[in-house]
């Protein structure tokens, strides 16, 4: 039996996500409510605008137009949307949604069941307008923090149940890029959280939210001996083998 409760969450007060088009807002999900089977938000898309090309490894996609005229491109096929239409994607099916209209519309999606991993929810197979000329050094100024802390065998699993619900909640926020929990080979009670984001101030931004305070109180409550290091990547290096 879950141990969730009844939960409202006000999209209004949810900074929208723009890098892959649109609005996106994720809603419902494990940081925010702790579910369990999925997640759910809704995608605002002006005239012209579209959400870019991607998949869902693991989950199914279901799409319900509140309003606009859109366009849902999946794999050669179009299928014309309108208010009061819902739209099913299977798992693995690459698709596009767009706004082919011309007024703001509004969709609401849910995808379920859940990945293995957040950064495993989706695979964008394009990216939004024109790419940018490569970098030798692209990731450089880009940040990495490292946070150690120990954790009691008793309290492991209380420990890994807290950090799941703050790595869904984190993989929605503005700035972030991935994140990695380890645990130390020569000491099982030893456990570093790597993360990294596109700027040192984008981390500080949500460290420093009322959301982030309140997510990681009952990760507190199952470690010891905090320590906490910040770093702006100056120069990165490829493995340069075929």
């Amino acid at each position: 039996m879950s141990n969730s409760q009844v939960s409202r969450i006000n999209s209004a007060g949810i900074e929208p996500y723009r890098a892959r088009g649109g609005q996106l807002r994720m809603v419902l999900h494990p940081g925010s409510v702790g579910s369990r089977s999925g997640y759910m938000g809704t995608v605002v898309l002006q005239p012209g605008e579209h959400v870019v090309e991607h998949f869902h490894p693991y989950s199914e996609e279901f799409l319900y137009v509140i309003n606009g005229d859109l366009v849902l491109e999946a794999e050669g096929d179009n299928w014309p949307l309108g208010a009061g239409d819902g739209i099913y994607v299977p798992i693995g099916k690459r698709h596009r949604l767009r706004n082919v209209g011309t007024t703001e519309s509004l969709t609401v999606y849910h995808i379920g069941p859940l990945a293995p991993d957040p950064s495993l929810a989706h695979v964008d197979t394009e990216v939004l307008g024109e790419p940018e000329a490569e970098s030798t050094d692209a990731a450089a100024g880009t940040a990495r923090i490292l946070f150690t802390v120990k954790v009691a065998e008793e309290k492991r699993e209380e420990f890994l149940a807290a950090y799941e619900k703050v790595r869904f909640s984190v993989a929605a926020t503005a700035g972030h890029i991935r994140d990695q929990i380890c645990q130390a080979s020569d000491d099982p009670e030893k456990w570093m959280i790597t993360s990294e984001w596109t700027s040192i101030a984008d981390f500080f931004a949500w460290e420093k939210s009322e959301e982030h305070k309140e997510i990681v109180q009952p990760m507190r409550a199952c470690y010891s001996d905090p320590e906490f290091r910040s770093f702006t990547v100056v120069a990165e290096t490829k493995a340069a083998r075929p």
